[in-house]
């Protein structure tokens, strides 16, 4: 048997056997998406257009390895969620989850996937191979959770650079989802999903309708859905989600972390507090645990654990409906329209917004002083009088305002139509126009009001016995005086005034028009060049506006900037397939695109296939890709974010003793320290009577607002890829392929992160006169980091290089009923770095591998068992631990490497009825119910949620069960 045939008839066996098509990583790449009741063999000579490709060619053809996902597949996934599903793939990634957004702004509740680790960005999410409207307001994303799973027929995910092919965005590959197109008849699918925890209780409902009319020249289809997520919450079943300790190093953790911001209060610093609306003080109230009655508060045993009730995965409701027909005018022309649309609501929880008397940083770094209470205030109590000498400082977190929210409403409407048909014998062409709009309406809730809080602490009599806020425009304004000693002094009414929501509106929109031709360009000694060109222009439009007391600094609203802008770009392209020998191919592509950003680029690709035997082929690839600034990018100011930050000051006395160096770095104690000397906020901080004898501390957040830059031009990547395909002919249905990639991308457009911005300030001989302090802002009261801006730019170069390895085997066991299926896939990371120029022009090499966040292996396999109408499958999926801080030393007491992650997942299902119409189904996912490594807050890839690291499953173990039928 040939390798071509033999690649038909495993990718057949392997959709007829129903694992994660076994054989879809495909010897070449192009795959033909059967439906199960197809004859395998039959494939072999059919041609489609396949991802990575404009020309139609046979299976396995092409020289970009290319994975298919199937109905079958997702239904083995347990989801619907699109971007779960291409995650169980070694080497794809999720870039944004609904577990890892959070109370993000503009990417809250998103589910997009990046390959190679590079970036969502640089993946291309492609509709029937055509661009889709970004649903984010800050790059070019495709939320895959917008896309209905009951009207996708198959996915294809190729690696590797496509630029040439499809435009910018496609450094890394392209995730092209192919919709259902000719079906006829209803079909109905229902699922229920729950977790062995609280929480995550999953209803799907879809239905899916079409009809051949007009003796077959025209299908039309309607497919409609409703999936139904409940939150999961950090509460007892989950105990790791509630755990308050920190690392402290060799293999200890220190019950420390928990907040000084206290539901009840904290006042005149550390002298009185009131836990569990009980009162304790430095003076009559000390607590009864042997402590110096002089010490007064301490965060590790007074503090409060902020961790219970908030969201570890948002409640999320999706809707979905899609319409799509196609009419032959002509046997030799057919229209066609697509209309699909989505509406998916998010909702998360985060814990309590807490402000203090002084200097609260407001937006983008500024500060709001809300002020000390006056000592003659009427709701002082005993506790807190006993230690007061004038005015009340004080620290409190506001639990009676409620937690606070994103509450995300996002509506995606993408239409396409166009013409398609054909020229003499060999020819196609294609013209069409696609549109496409995306609008994001975020409510931020439950946020802070601080000149408010400012108003309601000023009170005075009213002249009747009660009281009232002092200020009268104020009192118009509806203000009610404000009590904020102890649990539960804050009454609703003081609530709703010193409570503000705030609104966002992101809209994205889109517009493409384009057209093709491909077909044989002539008759060659060795086979037929083949060849398709084509032109495209699209043009991108961004609008975010948002209320307009989130622009000031007076509230704890996070900010984004307004934002209207727009770019366009004209884009000709063009491929080219030479036989060379008959068992040799060259595939060639190029394409030149005009922006009016950045002005002209181009990128081209150059690759083949050589098969020396019928059961061997070998296959490479280079390409030249490039990728233009987003709008964001090119044009945002800066927008509110949050970065951890281990201040390099962190542990100076006022003699220069006591600063390390940051791990890693090399830097020079003493050259740090007469830095951290020299800067007026640390010199008022050891100027300050209650800090007398304290070393300066600071390890937390800081306000770090990313900002465009519109001098950023392209950048370059450079792809090599080259890879082996064998057949063995002693093991019948035996596919061994083994790939190598290299992905260098030159003026890769990234900031440097808050960390290290910070410690090449401090670390610098030249400072504070260099690119890194411009950007590094200290208070001037108190010596802490206020805001580091990342600002993008054009990097020297991201490196992403590694090995991929796939064994696919249908075979049977002697005496066993039954066929077996095996699918084994294993990703190898060899390098994944990014470096930019530092301090004097040197360049700084910072390198990813083996961390947290990329692991070294990963690997995923598949033993399913067939018999019948009956399938079942077992997977193990395997992630190598890793390194939470790649730059301490393995000696170091802080050093700390997750362990190696083992998750399995067991699926089985049943058909029957005529023509399998019928099919129930039922999974289990996270059997074990591992968790994933406990990552605390003081961890670099940890959080204050403890399960939401990048090796964590904040859900466990997960059941499912189906029903699906066709009529």
């Amino acid at each position: 048997m040939s390798l071509g045939n033999r690649t038909a008839w495993t990718t057949g066996r392997a959709m007829l056997m129903g694992g994660v098509s076994a054989a879809a990583m495909l010897l070449g790449g192009a795959a033909v998406a059967q439906d199960a009741s197809a004859d395998p063999q039959a494939s072999s000579e059919d041609t489609i257009v396949v991802t990575g490709s404009r020309i139609r060619r046979t299976n396995a053809t092409t020289a970009i390895p290319t994975q298919i996902f199937t109905t079958d597949d997702i239904d083995e996934s347990g989801t619907v969620d699109v971007g779960e599903i291409l995650v169980d793939i070694p080497g794809v990634d999720s870039s944004l989850s609904p577990e890892s957004t959070d109370l993000s702004i503009q990417n809250s509740g998103l589910s997009t996937i990046n390959l190679r680790g590079l970036g969502s960005e640089r993946t291309l999410v492609l509709i029937d191979g055509r661009r889709a409207v970004s649903n984010s307001g800050n790059g070019e994303r495709v939320s895959l959770q917008t896309i209905p799973a009951g009207f996708v027929d198959s996915i294809e995910v190729t690696t590797g650079g496509a630029s040439a092919i499809y435009g910018s965005d496609a450094i890394a590959g392209v995730a092209n989802i192919i919709l259902e197109r000719n079906m006829e008849g209803v079909e109905v699918d229902a699922r229920y999903g729950w977790a062995d925890a609280s929480g995550e209780r999953e209803t799907t409902l879809e239905l899916t309708m079409g009809r051949n009319f007009d003796n077959d020249r025209g299908n039309i289809m309607v497919a409609l859905s409703y999936d139904h997520e409940t939150a999961v919450y950090a509460d007892e079943t989950r105990p790791d989600s509630l755990r308050t300790d920190d690392w402290s190093g060799n293999g200890e953790y220190n019950d420390y972390s928990l907040t000084s911001y206290l539901p009840g209060g904290r006042f005149e610093s550390d002298d009185a507090w009131n836990v569990d609306g009980v009162w304790y003080n430095d003076k009559s109230l000390a607590p009864n645990d042997g402590r110096d009655p002089a010490i007064g508060f301490e965060t590790e045993l007074d503090g409060w654990n902020y961790r219970p009730g908030r969201t570890l995965s948002p409640e999320v409701t999706a809707y979905t409906a899609a319409a799509r027909g196609r009419y032959e005018l002509t046997p030799r022309i057919e229209v066609f329209a697509d209309l699909l649309w989505s509406r998916v609501d998010s909702l998360y929880e985060g814990s309590y917004e807490s402000a203090i008397y002084s200097t609260d940083i407001g937006p983008i770094g500024n500060t709001f002083d809300i002020g000390q209470i006056a000592s003659d205030h009427p709701f002082i109590p005993a506790a807190v009088e006993e230690t007061r000498s004038g005015s009340v400082s004080w620290y409190r977190r506001f639990v009676e305002v409620g937690q606070e929210t994103r509450d995300n409403e996002r509506e995606t409407m993408r239409f396409a139509t166009g013409l398609t048909g054909e020229l003499g014998e060999t020819w196609q062409w294609n013209a069409f126009a696609t549109y496409g709009r995306f609008e994001q309406n975020q409510i931020q809730g439950n946020n802070l009001n601080y000149l408010n809080i400012h108003y309601a602490l000023d009170v005075e009599s009213d002249g009747a016995g009660g009281y009232q806020c002092a200020d009268a425009g104020a009192r118009a304004d509806g203000c009610i005086p404000l009590n904020i000693f102890g649990e539960g002094s804050i009454t609703p009414e003081m609530a709703d005034y010193i409570r503000i929501d705030g609104h966002v509106q992101q809209i994205r929109e889109q517009t493409v028009i384009g057209g093709s031709m491909n077909g044989e360009l002539f008759e060659a000694p060795a086979g037929a060049v083949s060849a398709a060109f084509g032109v495209e222009w699209r043009e991108e439009t961004q609008d975010t506006n948002v209320d307009a007391i989130i622009l000031e600094e007076t509230t704890s609203l996070s900010v984004i900037p307004e934002i209207e802008a727009s770019f366009d770009v004209v884009e000709a392209f063009a491929e080219v397939e030479i036989p060379v020998l008959e068992n040799v191919t060259a595939q060639l592509a190029a394409r030149v695109a005009d922006y009016s950003t950045i002005g002209t680029i181009s990128s081209y690709n150059v690759g083949g296939y050589w098969e020396p035997t019928d059961t061997l082929r070998f296959r490479t690839q280079y390409s030249r890709s490039q990728r233009a600034p987003t709008i964001t990018e090119f044009y945002s100011a800066p927008r509110q974010d949050a970065d951890d930050l281990r201040d390099p000051c962190d542990g100076l006395r006022p003699d220069g003793s006591g600063v390390t160096a940051p791990p890693g770095t090399g830097f020079d104690p003493a050259v740090i320290a007469a830095n951290c000397l020299s800067n007026p906020g640390i010199q008022a901080f050891f100027a300050d009577p209650n800090n007398a004898g304290q070393p300066f501390e600071f390890d937390g957040s800081v306000n770090a607002p990313n900002a465009g830059n519109n001098t950023l031009t392209e950048e370059t990547a450079d792809t090599f890829t080259i890879g082996a395909v064998w057949a063995p002919s002693f093991a019948e249905d035996l596919v061994l392929i083994v790939d190598y990639y290299n992905i260098k991308v030159e003026d890769a457009i990234g900031s440097v992160s808050t960390q290290t911005t910070v410690d090449l300030c401090y670390g610098s001989p030249n400072f504070p006169n260099n690119r890194f302090c411009d950007v590094v802002t200290r208070d001037t009261s108190n010596g802490r980091v206020i805001e580091v801006i990342n600002r993008e730019e054009n990097l020297n170069e991201l490196l992403s290089e590694g090995i991929d390895v796939s064994v696919l085997w249908d075979f049977e066991v002697q005496s066993v009923p039954g066929e077996f299926g095996l699918d084994l896939r294993y990703s190898r990371s060899l390098a994944d770095e990014y470096e930019f120029i530092g301090e004097a022009g040197t360049p700084v090499r910072e390198d990813s591998n083996g961390s947290m966040y990329d692991p070294t292996h990963e690997a995923r396999a598949r033993l399913s068992w067939s018999r019948g109408d009956f399938y079942a499958s077992y997977t193990l999926k395997y992630e190598s631990g890793g390194i939470d801080d790649l730059d301490v030393d393995p000696s170091d007491p802080y050093y700390f490497e997750a362990d190696d992650r083992f998750v399995s997942n067991i699926y089985a299902r049943y058909r029957f009825g005529d023509d399998y119409r019928t099919t129930v189904y039922a999974g289990i996912n996270n059997l074990f119910d591992d968790y994933g490594t406990f990552l605390p807050s003081n961890f670099n890839s940890g959080s204050t949620s403890n399960l939401k690291g990048p090796q964590n499953d904040p859900i466990g173990r997960q059941f499912y069960v189906g029903l699906r039928s066709r009529f």
